[in-house]
């Protein structure tokens, strides 16, 4: 049986259990690398955990306005919600009491570009009752010299 959101929502209370990033951002010795999206980094020189039920095939390369993008994404991630919260419960249990790090290419520190990423941590967000940061954001806040 799948967790509901109320069980789900239990693991992920702790603050950084769950953050989205781009592969360069992260350190695989603090936290586990989840492949969100379609391609995978040659340069990275670290195990990366693929989660295929939240990549978004078949949307990039249509050149999909970012609203078009944001809806349509949203509804697939709408249609398999039991089980991304089913995988991301046993992602999160697997690698307790790592955080999980939600990985895609896109560096967006200077604002001008969006990301599938981000759409999957609001949407996460929105499931479960809790905020999935994105780890920069959340470095920036610690440091704000970075």
């Amino acid at each position: 049986m799948l967790p509901s959101s109320e069980r789900l929502e239990a693991t992920l209370v702790a603050p950084g259990r769950l953050v989205v990033a781009r592969y360069a951002a992260v350190d695989p010795a603090r936290m586990v690398p989840v492949q969100t999206s379609i391609g995978r980094p040659r340069w990275v020189g670290f195990d990366v955990i693929a989660w295929p039920a939240v990549m978004p095939w078949g949307l990039f390369g249509r050149d999909l306005e970012p609203e078009e993008f944001r809806r349509a994404y949203r509804r697939r991630l709408h249609q398999r919600t039991p089980r991304i919260l089913g995988e991301l419960a046993e992602l999160l249990a697997a690698y307790d009491p790592y955080p999980l790090a939600l990985c895609c290419f896109e560096d967006l520190r200077d604002g001008s570009r969006w990301c599938h990423r981000t759409i999957l941590a609001e949407w996460i967000g929105e499931r479960v009752g809790v905020e999935v940061p994105d780890l920069e954001e959340v470095a920036a806040t610690r440091n704000p010299s970075m």
